[in-house]
């Protein structure tokens, strides 16, 4: 079961900047066809890093405040974020050794 929530606006910085874990934020949207052939490789991973990293999902058309904030061009923009900061970014589909890898050099 995906271990991810989801986040706007109003909550961004307190899930996203002042969680204890590293995030892995991943900004989408509903119409967007590399989102939907990403998440289901998100949701996997969001099983297999659980206890050590906070996954979140922020529609990006819906929270242009968080996306604006983020710099986030083009989606899906998934980035990692430690201790508030972003860690590294990367922006498109990506299958799951890669995405794992991602995580892995990030937290």
């Amino acid at each position: 079961m995906p271990n991810i929530t989801s986040t706007d606006d109003a909550k961004f910085s307190e899930d996203v900047l002042k969680a204890t874990l590293p995030v892995f934020a991943m900004f989408k949207s509903e119409w967007c066809a590399s989102c939907k052939r990403v998440t289901p490789v998100v949701e996997k991973l969001s099983d297999d890093f659980k206890d050590r990293v906070k996954f979140v999902h922020v529609d990006a058309v819906k929270n242009v405040k968080a996306s604006a904030e983020n710099n986030v061009l083009a989606i899906p923009t998934l980035v990692i974020f430690k201790n508030g900061k972003e860690s590294e970014r990367v922006t498109g589909y990506f299958p799951e050794p890669e995405l794992k890898a991602f995580i892995e050099r990030n937290i």
